[in-house]
């Protein structure tokens, strides 16, 4: 009897699951949630390339944030390389700022017409970080651009909201399932034949689950129970993997290792020939391996992996050990070094690993993989440690900044024993780690520039070229505007300070290729700011712009300009201000410095605090939502800086009392006498306001205490509306009398420059909204989308965009939140 031959890779979708799918261009986010083996990547597929969708598709590996960007980035590519590269740089978005500036990136893109991301095994990412970027995405409404979830699972905490307000398209399991005249429908395709009652035992057998027919299919006959996991792997092993030559079988599990694999990496673990013509017949003879023609992939089902994966676990030790090897020395050689760590630390093979470290430099690791970082340390052998110091060096480096201290002294300790034992070093090579060494300890002695002065001093001597070890181009200032805020550590000492950092900076220069080049003269301009001598500032300020600017130092560039900005407004230059923070914007976004993006709200909410106007200051500043910002922790106190004047405008006074031991404490870490002065001069005039004047006078005194030594006057020049009766009183009874009248001769001039900017920029002509204009930015106001707003108002949503964009730019507003914002506050 002639046995027709099966149709393996004939491929069914269900009237049920047609529909369904053709609902997604109708909605900007569309979750597809089964569980695994439903079919769902191949239906969404195959529908999107039927409806012939631009379809950007990424493949979810693992739960970590950096991964999930740098593949999502990695979309847009082939579009625009250069913006593709802002969103890698920028980091993955987790607040208000970064996730406008994304928005912002994204929207640059030219998107072609019916685009689609589709986001594969979301599940595996899924976290609330990654659910809150996918809802800001949405609810931004970008034009001509869907995004697809497939996932096992999904846990987005405002999925019924986004249903309601028509953002959101749920596909759930039941839309996959095969009912009895599916199952023949798809038997059929296949070239089985089978009847009703067979059709019926099957879903009885399988609950309509595909993966479980398609296996029952090449086997269809012989009887069965339930379908756990484990017998879906024995129908696997009997049906697909033992029938396969030996060869083939060798090869599934070789690559069984890899999320998805490229031939190139096929040839080089596999190493027993050529594979291609084995890899054809497998991917042309069953479903559950497929070939990515965009990314030149082959990607093998869940559920085969699985079963291979439970193969290789059965294997020797050394089998799997050489396995993993091979890996982690193809990623070594492609650059991918992360991958490298991982699969060598599966080997147990820390020499790769280490390999791996010196390679990367510690460039690729995140604060999400600190942990993971750590494990490999813990487990290294001490052997691998002494073969390999500049890996040492390396995470120590990145355990001082993941603020492991224990860590960083322990491993610190490590390499210097290992150095001290080792007797056939090279003189040169071991000066080099040793400088290396001294470069990496002077980061202890941070705000202290004597102490690092000391260590750098040494590195000089030992090292005969740069350090390869730090990286020159990040950012000097750790987010700070202000390089005085930074160093200024004790009273009394400022000008010696100033001249400290000027003579210690060079040999700095020398071992790191000038990283941070005109940070002294930037101290030296911000001193002569503080004392009220404001042209010797814009002297010294010019001066340290041409050094920052002949190695393109991003961080001292920004602190230059923020002093810049304040000497502006010393004039009332409103229109240099506005100029400057627009040249600063686009600095930051074109030259990618994204770590610089609360900064700039921060100088921005500086100087419309001290004009009292509240409406300009981003809504993160004001709600004192710094969790997330980019802001690493020695900037954090000028933060505090900042947001103490704006409670003090907003009126919060009990909160500026209960926050200043907060302020005081995250001052007093290295300490920053500036941050100190600020906290000193709110709790003054907070108490002031609420009728404390003892408490009051107490600290403004201490404020004058630290300041006047080294005659810091700005700080209360800055805030002399609010402490004016105070530092009269003060005055009064014979305190800082000098001191007080040099304060208010500032003061003169800084109040007439403040009432001309606001008379000029801020006086009370409100702008002037058309009457549909009023009401559509209201609603969106209100949070209703432009689709619910066009059907409220019974106009189309491009008329509703139009509309809101004229609306943000008579209002001087970019985003729902601050228009919510603006009608609120009137």
């Amino acid at each position: 009897m002639l046995i027709k031959k099966l149709n393996t890779r004939s491929l069914y979708f269900s009237e049920r699951i047609n529909n369904a799918l053709r609902q997604i261009s109708d909605f900007p986010l569309t979750i597809v949630e089964a569980p695994m083996g439903y079919g769902k990547t191949t239906a969404v597929r195959e529908h999107l390339n039927f409806y012939k969708a631009n379809v950007m598709w990424q493949r979810v590996y693992d739960k970590s944030l950096s991964s999930f960007w740098n593949g999502f980035c990695h979309l847009f590519s082939g579009l625009d390389e250069d913006n593709s590269q802002s969103l890698l740089q920028l980091q993955f978005p987790n607040d208000s700022v970064s996730l406008r500036t994304a928005l912002n990136i994204i929207e640059h893109i030219e998107l072609p017409a019916n685009s689609v991301i589709v986001l594969d095994d979301y599940h595996l990412a899924e976290c609330a970080e990654t659910n809150s970027f996918i809802e800001f995405l949405v609810m931004s409404e970008m034009a001509d651009v869907q995004i697809v979830l497939i996932t096992r699972y999904t846990f987005f905490s405002r999925l019924e909201e986004l249903q309601l307000k028509g953002y959101l398209y749920h596909i759930k399991q039941e839309s996959f399932e095969l009912m009895p005249m599916d199952i023949i429908g798809y038997y059929k395709q296949c070239g089985r034949n089978i009847n009703a009652k067979d059709a019926g035992e099957l879903y009885s057998l399988t609950e309509g689950w595909i993966s479980a027919l398609y296996l029952l299919m090449l086997n269809f006959g012989s009887k069965g129970n339930s379908l756990h996991l484990a017998n879906i792997h024995t129908l696997i092993d009997k049906l697909v993997y033992s029938p396969l030559p030996e060869e083939s079988r060798n090869l599934l599990i070789n690559m069984c290792i890899f999320n998805s694999f490229t031939l190139e990496q096929a040839e080089y673990v596999w190493k027993e020939g050529s594979p291609t013509s084995l890899i054809d017949a497998l991917v042309g003879k069953n479903a559950f391996i497929t070939y990515d023609f965009r990314e030149k992939t082959y990607n093998m089902h869940s559920i085969l992996k699985s079963f291979l994966r439970e193969k290789l676990d059965s294997k020797e030790k050394s089998y799997k050990e050489a396995l993993y090897t091979k890996a982690a020395r193809w990623y070594t050689e492609n650059g991918e070094y992360l991958f490298s760590m991982s699969y060598a630390y599966l080997a147990s093979d820390f020499d790769t690993l280490l390999k791996a470290v010196e390679h990367d430099k510690g460039q690729s690791f995140n604060s999400d993989l600190k942990e993971l970082i750590i494990k490999y340390f813990e487990e290294c052998p001490t052997e691998s440690k002494q073969k390999f110091p500049f890996a040492m060096l390396i995470l120590a480096r990145r355990m001082f900044t993941f603020n492991e201290t224990g860590l960083f002294k322990r491993i610190c300790g490590e390499f210097m024993t290992n150095i001290l034992n080792i007797d056939c070093l090279d003189a040169d090579y071991k000066n080099r780690l040793l400088g290396e060494y001294e470069l990496l300890l002077s980061f202890t002695g941070y705000n202290d520039i004597e102490k690092m002065s000391e260590y750098h001093r040494r590195a000089c001597g030992l090292l005969k070229s740069p350090s390869s070890i730090l990286d020159g181009k990040g950012s000097w200032t750790f987010g700070s505007p202000s390089v005085l805020y930074m160093f200024y550590r004790k009273s009394g000492e400022l000008e010696n300070e100033v001249r400290t950092i000027r003579e210690a900076m060079p040999f700095y220069y020398r071992t790191t290729n000038d990283h941070g080049k005109g940070a002294e003269k930037v101290m030296e301009a911000e001193r002569y700011y503080y004392l009220g001598d404001f042209e010797n500032s814009e002297i010294a300020m010019h001066n340290a712009f041409q050094a920052a600017n002949e190695t393109s130092q991003s961080g001292v560039i920004i602190c230059a300009v923020f002093l810049q900005i304040k000497l502006a407004f010393m004039k009332g230059d409103f229109s240099k201000i506005l100029q400057l923070l627009k040249k600063m914007r686009e600095d930051i976004n074109d030259k990618k410095w994204y770590l610089f993006m609360h900064t700039l709200d921060m100088c921005e909410a500086y100087i419309y605090s001290c004009l009292n106007i509240k409406e300009h200051i981003q809504p993160w500043i004001k709600n004192g939502e710094f969790k997330n910002t980019r802001l690493l922790f020695p900037a954090m106190a000028f933060l505090n800086i900042v947001y103490g004047r704006v409670l003090l405008i907003n009126g919060e006074y009990l909160k500026v009392i209960g926050s200043a031991e907060g302020f005081m404490g995250i001052a007093s870490v290295f300490p920053n006498l500036l941050g100190q002065i600020y906290t000193y001069i709110y709790l003054a005039a907070a108490n002031n306001r609420i009728f404390r004047p003892n408490e009051a006078l107490v600290a403004l005194k201490q404020s004058l205490d630290i300041a006047m030594p080294d005659k810091v006057y700005m700080p209360f020049v800055e805030n002399c509306d609010s402490i004016l009766p105070l530092l009269e009183e003060l005055d009064r009874q014979g305190l800082y009398h000098l001191e007080i009248a040099k304060i208010l001769e500032l003061f003169k001039p800084y109040q007439k420059a403040v009432e001309l900017i606001t008379k000029e920029y801020f006086a009370e002509s409100k702008p002037t909204l058309a009457v549909r204009e009023i009401e559509i930015a209201r609603l969106a106001a209100e949070g209703l989308s432009n689709k619910e707003i066009g059907e409220r108002l019974f106009i189309s949503q491009n008329t509703v965009k139009t509309q809101l964009k004229s609306v943000f730019k008579k209002l001087d507003v970019n985003s729902r939140s601050l228009l919510k914002q603006y009608f609120d506050e009137r």
